[in-house]
């Protein structure tokens, strides 16, 4: 017997989910844990496929004018961060200073790993590898799930990320920064570890490559000044603040401070690059909504003014210019 039309709206809408789920963990399994840009915007492309199978139609438009120039630009960002630390050299104390006078003489850094680390990866160091790696998936998520259920919202958001994105850039340009583990390196402070790579290790797990090739480095071990990770664990928190639901208000704020800890405990920022990250943040919230306000403003400025309408019987200026020539 032959479905209705609702049955098959049904079967795809959750035949697709299905499928983006099972293909996500058979990819990890096979490929490893994306974190290149090219590469976790084929996975959003397909997953937002998968849950659009109800309307092809309306994702492939919103693919075309909304989620290509998006990515474009972030990947354009990507490919500039790679060699913007090249242009001046490279600063070390300064950071470091300022760490040092905020917290008694010691970098954060030093004292959580002399509590911590234990000069291998041990269980709880997992947690602070996760929350390191959301950084990759939690900006791209939110924006999906935006473009999905409000693309008002959507386009705000991808906006936000693009301003903060670029305003990073160009200060990692001017002011290319060492992170802890390379100032550690240089001998400036206390042994530490970088701990990211020892967790991939001791889970035996990696990283899938880029698609494109070899030459394609996103790496840029001097742009630690802001913390983007920081910024936009921020960002993400404010976009999605519950204004009904209180109770979930300590939950979202967890998210920021978690990466924090996660940063310093690492030993790839300083507390200064994460509080000069959220700066950023809200410096970049602070002028898109400036921008958005003033464009509505205008518009509804322009909307607000009448017609010119000529004293003669009160017709408007075509009507008025085609009688006079009879």
């Amino acid at each position: 017997m032959n479905r209705s039309w609702g049955e098959r709206l049904r079967s795809r809408t959750f035949i697709g989910p299905a499928v983006f789920v099972i293909t996500t963990l058979v990819v990890i399994a096979a490929l490893g844990v994306p974190q290149q840009r090219d590469v976790i915007a084929i996975w959003l492309l397909f997953g937002l496929l998968c849950f659009s199978l109800a309307d092809l139609r309306g994702y492939a438009r919103g693919v075309v004018f909304e989620w290509l120039p998006f990515i474009a630009i972030l990947i354009a960002y990507d490919s500039l961060r790679g060699t913007a630390g090249h242009v001046f050299g490279v600063h070390y104390l300064p950071q470091l200073q300022v760490d040092r006078e905020l917290f008694g003489g010691t970098a954060p850094t030093v004292t959580l790993q002399r509590w911590l680390w234990h000069g291998h990866a041990v269980w709880y160091d997992v947690i602070p590898w996760g929350v390191y790696l959301t950084h990759f998936f939690a900006t791209p998520l939110v924006a999906a799930i935006l473009w999905k259920v409000d693309r008002a919202r959507f386009r705000y958001f991808a906006a936000l990320v693009v301003v903060l994105s670029f305003a990073g850039l160009l200060t990692y340009a001017l002011y290319p920064a060492a992170p802890p583990w390379m100032a550690s390196q240089a001998h400036l402070m206390a042994p530490t570890t970088r701990l990211i790579p020892e967790v991939w290790r001791y889970l035996g797990i990696h990283s899938a490559g880029s698609l494109v090739e070899n030459g394609y480095q996103y790496a840029n071990n001097v742009a630690a000044v802001p913390s983007l990770h920081a910024a936009f664990s921020l960002l993400i928190a404010i976009t999605l603040w519950p204004r009904k639901h209180t109770w979930l208000r300590p939950l979202v704020a967890l998210y920021p401070l978690a990466m924090a800890v996660s940063l310093v405990y690492a030993g790839e920022h300083y507390v200064s690059d994460i509080l000069l990250g959220w700066i950023y943040a809200l410096a970049a919230v602070f002028a898109v909504r400036v921008f958005v306000r003033r464009r509505a403003a205008r518009r509804s400025a322009r909307a607000a003014v009448p017609a010119p309408v000529f004293p003669r019987e009160g017709l408007p200026e075509p009507a008025y210019a085609r009688e006079q020539t009879r």
